[in-house]
């Protein structure tokens, strides 16, 4: 199948303390102050001028300032919005073009920390660089993000980096200009890249002569959903797309990203009739595919273009002709199918267990319209041992995702809610 921006495949965490901002009036009286704007909106269409041709790739803008700057700013369309990752990783070329010079971090020995993470599609690579991020009227200061080194102006990617396949550092691999990881952790290693006996690949220290040499990087230093750092509507997020007009495929799609849960007016938890599943330690739940005996890890994950699964039966005969290649073609299209969701038998998040049913539709992608770029009912992910909702499952739903450690009313992520 075409390359998929995936959630991280190794990615461990730390509980966060809750930190909500308060609605009250401050202590010796007067009136607080008027809510943060907490919404901006997303964009499904068919990608940057520079790279056309994206399915199902949910866009943000993203304000970005060298740190403390007020004039050293650029506004970043175009950055995938991937609630199956976490923190924020800009193209250096793109951040050139905005005419932003970020500073990469330094260990204590003085080099450069650079950072290889790892998607479903290959692995990024580039320094680790301190930024004010901001979205709508959010701002998280000095938020470290990845510089994907696309024009090998610093330290080349080591051997242990790329094994899987292949460096995508271009605004042509994404089909983006960068990615917004926003999902239910802060850091995007933690802990496990913290305190290892043996440095993990992911995270590098870079002499000036360009040797790179795996190594722990503390928690402050790592990637790290800048979500997490608002003042304020830090404790998730809530994601709203409409339902699409046609079946086939919208050219299209205009849709919603809200900060915080139960933070505003604009966000609370409805009283009823939410599906809640708490996400384990690797940020996941379990689904249940079609009754099978077993059940999967799984997620929600608008960073995926389709419903992600194995269909022995489908895979055995998947679509051939270009861009579809390698997605499900059933022979009888759509194929009704239906899948079980659990809570995950997390011990940090304190919600309620939960398991729902969602029944939906795979299409026949050679009767999409051609020139569309929202898709309800692609599916592929042949040989997956995962499954995974995503970005079909994002059409005609709020998705609420409650970052780890974070409180939202009377439930403690991490979760994922719908």
């Amino acid at each position: 199948m075409p390359f998929k921006p995936l959630a991280l495949v190794l990615v461990m965490s730390m509980p966060l303390c809750a930190c909500i901002g308060s609605s009250k009036s401050p202590a010796g009286g007067g009136t607080a102050p008027p809510p943060v704007l907490n919404t901006t909106s997303i964009t499904v269409d068919s990608g940057p001028a520079a790279a056309p041709g994206a399915i199902n790739h949910a866009y943000v803008t993203v304000k970005i300032c060298a740190p403390g700057s007020t004039a050293q700013c650029a506004s970043i369309d175009h950055v995938l919005l991937d609630t199956g990752s976490w923190g924020l990783r800009i193209v250096r070329s793109v951040l050139a073009a905005g005419a932003v010079t970020l500073t990469p971090e330094t260990d204590p020995k003085g080099q450069t920390i650079e950072e290889c993470a790892t998607f479903g599609g290959g692995q990024t690579w580039g320094p680790v660089a301190p930024a004010d991020v901001m979205l709508a009227g959010e701002i998280a200061a000095k938020v470290p993000i990845q510089v994907m080194d696309d024009t090998g102006a610093g330290a080349a990617a080591p051997t242990t980096c790329g094994a899987n396949g292949t460096l995508i550092n271009h605004v042509t691999d994404w089909l983006a200009n960068g990615v917004l990881g926003i999902g239910v952790f802060a850091a995007d290693c933690g802990a496990a890249c913290v305190n290892a006996a043996t440095p993990l690949p992911i995270y590098y220290g870079c002499t000036a002569a360009g040797t790179c040499t795996a190594e722990n990087v503390a928690l402050a230093l790592q990637v790290t959903n800048p979500a997490v750092l608002f003042a304020a509507d830090n404790n998730g997020i809530i994601m709203t797309l409409p339902s699409l007009q046609n079946a086939n495929g919208d050219s299209t799609v205009q849709g919603e990203l809200t900060f915080g849960l139960a933070t505003q007016a604009d966000n609370p938890l409805p009283a009823t009739g939410l599906t809640m599943l708490a996400a384990d330690a690797q940020g996941d739940f379990e689904a249940t595919y079609n009754g099978a005996a077993t059940a999967l890890p799984a997620l929600i994950d608008s960073g995926a273009d389709s419903y992600e699964f194995n269909d022995p039966v489908l895979a055995a005969s998947p679509c051939t002709t270009p861009p579809w290649v390698g997605y499900y073609c059933p022979a009888v299209a759509p194929q009704s199918a239906s899948a079980v969701n659990t809570s995950a038998a997390s011990t940090t998040a304190i919600v309620l267990t939960t398991s729902n049913t969602v029944n939906f539709a795979i299409g026949d992608p050679n009767t999409f319209v051609a020139t569309a770029a929202a898709f309800s009912e692609l599916a592929g992910g042949g040989g997956s041992t995962r499954f995974t909702w995503g970005m079909p499952f994002f059409y005609g739903r709020k998705i609420y995702i409650g970052f780890d450690g974070r409180t939202s009313g009377s439930f403690t992520g991490p979760y994922y809610a719908y």
